[in-house]
């Protein structure tokens, strides 16, 4: 078989504004933004600390730098996005008895936006003496509301935490959008995704409590919201994919089929640690890149999941513990299954020349959920993954790296 055949030329996959979104003839990628800037390794960086300082993604600074690996080296040059300026942060120096985590709480952050900050591989490991920068825009709202991240990113997952005394009920919304909130021991929290086409600046969000006395109260707090440097392609369709992606009735029956799925929240937490990937693979297509068709404007959302080019039959595992709420052939993405991992999470994979579970069933990370194809809407074997949150497509990489909640 030709090996070209699983280039990203070949490959179709994906949903631009509800439509998927078809491997072109010819593709070219665009570096994201006007020109990118300069940054120098310094010790102790990683690209994921880097990509958080930049407000931006590694697999984006992979992309943008022509890297095949997370090894960087200090003095080495990297681009970074112009767009995304660094978080501000100021210097502090740990002192004796100093932990990161008390360090955090001090200065109104999180341990994991310090650790992500100062490229920390193991928070455990800080000597007396060693500077550290410390954000200045802070996760923490207000002494009992943490937001983690503190600025969300297009596309990105964020952590809300609220920690107040003898509350009966809360509830939180995002621009009007209702997010169910979870309660822990001592405190409720929620996860939310943010679009990959939300619009940049400030969103509103508010949140409403009830003690346990009754007495109710309410409060407004604005959530900033980065851009995310998402790469761009040019592509040119033939005839025939253009036709089809053109059938906006197909399009919006199958997506409102799979919204009506995702939109839902089930109350228990089912999978532990870190989401896996599902399949080793080249990744042909990133999350969010955004796309101009036979030379029209770019899109103002992007690639609703990430593209994996694998041999036909290849096995696709579960990416975290979840149960199976579809199981079946659909038109645009072919053999699907969807599974829903609790607190309004969860993930999706397309194309599968076979399905190799069914709905009800309680999936374990790891676990043979079927075989990589090329139905539905594909010219070539590959497997699409796509992940929700309360019914918005994020990062799913942000979730393989990032321990929620």
């Amino acid at each position: 078989m030709n090996p070209r055949f699983f280039t990203r030329a070949a490959i179709l996959s994906t949903i631009l504004l509800g439509a998927i979104l078809l491997a072109p003839t010819r593709a070219s990628a665009a570096p994201p933004q006007d020109n990118p800037t300069t940054y120098i390794v310094q010790a102790g960086d990683t690209l994921f600390g880097i990509a958080s300082r930049y407000q931006t993604t590694v697999a984006a600074l992979k992309k943008l730098n022509n890297l095949t690996s997370d090894t960087i080296l200090v003095g080495q040059k990297l681009l970074v996005p112009s767009g995304n300026a660094p978080i501000p942060a100021s210097a502090y120096i740990v002192q004796p008895g100093d932990t990161l985590y008390a360090i955090a709480l001090r200065h109104g952050t999180t341990l994991r936006a310090l650790a992500d900050l100062n490229g920390l591989a193991n928070a455990n490991l800080i000597s007396e003496g060693e500077p550290l920068a410390v954000p200045i825009n802070a996760a923490v709202a207000k002494p009992d509301f943490i937001i983690d991240p503190p600025a969300a990113r297009q596309g990105g997952t964020i952590l809300i935490q609220l920690a107040r005394a003898n509350l009966a009920s809360a509830s939180l919304n995002i621009n009007a959008q209702t997010i169910p909130l979870t309660r822990a021991a001592g405190f409720f929290y929620a996860l939310a995704g943010i679009s990959r086409c939300a619009k940049i600046g400030n969103a509103a969000l508010a949140i409403s409590t009830t003690d346990a006395d009754g007495q109710d109260a309410s409060e407004k707090i604005s959530l900033a919201v980065a851009v995310t440097a998402f790469p761009v392609d040019y592509l040119t369709l033939p005839p025939a994919a253009s036709a089809i992606l053109n059938d906006s009735a197909l399009i919006k029956r199958e997506s409102d089929q799979v919204a009506a799925i995702v939109g839902k929240f089930s109350p228990a937490r089912l999978w532990s640690g870190a989401f896996r990937q599902p399949l080793t693979g080249t990744v042909t297509e990133l999350f969010g890149t955004r796309r101009s068709y036979n030379g029209g404007a770019v899109g103002a959302c992007g690639h609703e999941g990430m593209d994996f080019g694998a041999k036909l039959g290849a096995p696709a595992y579960a990416d975290a513990r979840g149960r199976v709420v579809l199981a079946q052939k659909t038109q645009v993405r072919g053999n699907l299954v969807l599974i829903d991992h609790g607190l309004g999470v969860f993930s999706g994979f397309y194309h599968l020349s076979e399905i190799d579970t069914q709905v009800g069933k309680m999936v374990e990370p790891g676990e043979l959920i079927g075989k990589v194809g090329s139905t539905g809407l594909s010219t070539g074997p590959h497997l699409h993954w796509s992940m929700w949150v309360n019914g918005e497509y994020v990062d799913p990489l942000e979730w393989t790296r990032r321990i929620m909640p």
